[in-house]
């Protein structure tokens, strides 16, 4: 019966070898003009190079995400408490 470790490695394994394939077909050397610098490389290395920009980009964009979640959850929770003090008074001055 499959676990999720056998699952894991099935898909690590399919992984590499979808890699290995795309870099076989993708092994021409490429010119890349980036400002005043101009340099070959493989497209393969290119692809994966853009690859881990992008990323590195979600990444910060998910960590900033996630800060202000965080910030907003602590505002609310604050206010909750606040709530709850109220409504604790409000019992006590009706009892």
């Amino acid at each position: 019966m499959m676990n999720k470790r056998n699952l894991h490695y099935i898909a690590l394994l399919l992984s590499i070898l979808l890699i290995a394939g795309i870099s076989l077909a993708n092994m021409q050397t490429v010119t890349v003009n980036f400002l005043l610098v101009q340099f070959k490389l493989p497209l393969i290395i290119l692809i994966l190079l853009c690859v881990l920009l992008g990323a590195f980009v979600m990444t910060l964009v998910n960590f900033s995400k996630g800060f202000s979640l965080k910030k907003e959850l602590k505002s609310t929770q604050k206010q909750l408490e606040e709530e709850k003090k109220e409504v604790k008074i409000e019992e006590k001055d009706n009892n």
